[in-house]
């Protein structure tokens, strides 16, 4: 059975993995500056704070998760191109990714369906900062 506890392992691990490679992939593209402070770090070290003090209270979950997309789409406004794209896509994915208590099953595809998003768009993240 999905437990609130699952859905939290995989948004933190994938922010964790988000996080490693946004720092591991900055190069010399026209945003290599930004790339290079990786200011969305901070974005996702608060959301793993976030949920992880959020106990078993979903809510709070719930709006660490739209606080990051926020961040992100803040970020995203200060940069162009591809970099900006993937922040976007960034955003969007933690945008919709809600857990409802009501729904077990929902929560487990939402849960599996932000991973895949996140990890394309963490590529996508890297490519822009690299190139």
């Amino acid at each position: 059975m999905f437990s609130v506890l699952s859905s939290r392992r995989i948004a933190a691990t994938v922010a964790g993995a988000a996080l490693l490679s946004f720092t591991a992939a900055c190069g010399g593209s026209g945003n290599a500056e930004f790339c290079a402070q990786a200011p969305w770090t901070k974005a996702f070290t608060d959301y793993s704070t976030s949920i992880t003090g959020a106990g078993t209270d979903l809510s709070k979950f719930n709006d660490a998760s739209q606080k990051l997309s926020a961040d992100l789409k803040e970020l995203a406004g200060k940069t162009d191109g591809d970099l900006a794209s993937a922040l976007n896509d960034l955003s969007a994915t933690w945008a919709k990714f809600k857990i409802d208590p009501k729904d077990p099953a929902g929560a487990a595809t939402a849960a599996q369906d932000m991973a895949k998003q996140a990890q394309e768009a963490t590529v996508k993240l890297g490519k822009a900062c690299s190139s």
